[in-house]
């Protein structure tokens, strides 16, 4: 038997559907996935693939309208079909959510500390004084000057880089064992996400909390997760330890979003976008959704969705070609001549 203890979260064949005039919208498809206790997990993705939506349904934050099926447990817990009064006592305290806009997350007509100090009481059986404390002190955790003075001030009276520490404050006060961070650095600019992401860490670090950091950005990701998990077309095609994914991609649709960064010592060249567009989630293609824009494709890959396959240790790929780029004879997969050809895009980068 093993010593081993059971993860912190437990993600089994989670879908999640909604209901449209053009019919069912498949937003989530048998997603699987487990975080470990101090563990960072990122996701990332298009717009659309799926991410936030298998995040939110672990709070069961998603509207009425959603049809969840599978399973989600916390620290043994199901959470699918659990009760509200299951639900109220883990959302703020067990986990918590950070939301990718903070300004709309925060009520624009009470201080920020006061928001911060009913989250603490909605928690903790403490006093409005003891709350208050409690939220000047997640305040000065977070790094932000001054402390008592700005639990006094509003919402609009803060920066978007100290709002978004403001969630941060908010979402440790109550000192969870899970944070899912919700696309955290939003429209900041490259300095504030820097120092927004530094806090982020070292509160989670601090506390011991495990993460799950939803972004666009790789290199956030990059710096910032033990684990990646790559989502398309609702559902995750790749997956593994981050070094392991960015360094050796196998799968094409991670391999494109790799190429389509900029690279500082390329000056002048010309960056390298996926052709085509991601799946309507109402009509997905039959066989691999990454199907109709990869440039591997077979008939093979039209025509059943492959599963995910073990490539390396803790490393999962769902395409049936990865050996072509595990032995290197597939380069520049989406260079000039093929994406940029096929989507009628001509980027340079430029100093």
């Amino acid at each position: 038997m093993s010593d081993r203890a059971a993860p912190l979260l437990e993600v089994e064949d989670l879908s999640v559907t909604f209901g449209s005039e053009e019919g069912d919208v498949h937003a989530v498809r048998g997603v699987s996935f487990a975080v470990e206790a101090g563990e960072v997990l990122g996701v990332v993705g298009e717009s659309g693939s799926g991410k936030s939506v298998s995040l939110m349904a672990v709070p069961r934050l998603l509207p009425g309208s959603a049809r969840v099926t599978g399973s989600i447990r916390f620290d043994g817990t199901e959470l699918i079909g659990a009760g509200q009064d299951t639900l109220r006592g883990l959302r703020g305290a067990d986990v918590a959510v950070i939301f990718q806009d903070p300004m709309s997350s925060l009520n624009p007509v009470h201080t920020v500390g006061r928001q911060i100090a009913e989250a603490r009481r909605a928690h903790g059986a403490v006093s409005k004084d003891e709350a208050w404390a409690d939220a000047v002190a997640a305040l000065a955790l977070v790094d932000i000057p001054q402390p008592e003075a700005r639990a006094k001030q509003y919402p609009h009276e803060f920066s978007g880089g100290m709002r978004q520490r403001a969630m941060i404050a908010m979402a440790m006060v109550n000192k969870p064992r899970l944070i899912i961070a919700d696309e955290p650095t939003t429209a900041l600019d490259v300095t504030v996400q820097a120092q927004v992401l530094e806090v982020l860490d070292q509160v989670r670090v601090e506390s011991g909390a495990s993460m799950v950091l939803v972004s666009h950005d790789l290199g956030v990701v990059a710096g910032t997760a033990d684990r990646v998990q790559v989502m398309y077309g609702g559902t995750i095609v790749e997956t593994g330890p981050t070094e392991e994914v960015f360094e050796r991609p196998r799968m094409p649709y991670t391999v494109g979003l790799l190429s389509s960064l900029p690279v500082v010592d390329q000056l002048g060249g010309r960056l390298q976008p996926i052709p085509g567009a991601p799946p309507s989630l109402v009509a997905l293609p039959p066989g691999c959704s990454f199907a109709p824009r990869c440039p591997l494709v077979e008939d093979a890959c039209r025509e059943v969705e492959p599963a995910l396959e073990t490539v390396a240790a803790d490393h999962e790929t769902r395409c049936r070609r990865w050996q072509v780029l595990a032995d290197g004879s597939a380069t520049d997969l989406f260079a000039r001549g093929g994406a940029s050809e096929a989507t009628g895009n001509d980027f340079e980068v430029s100093a």
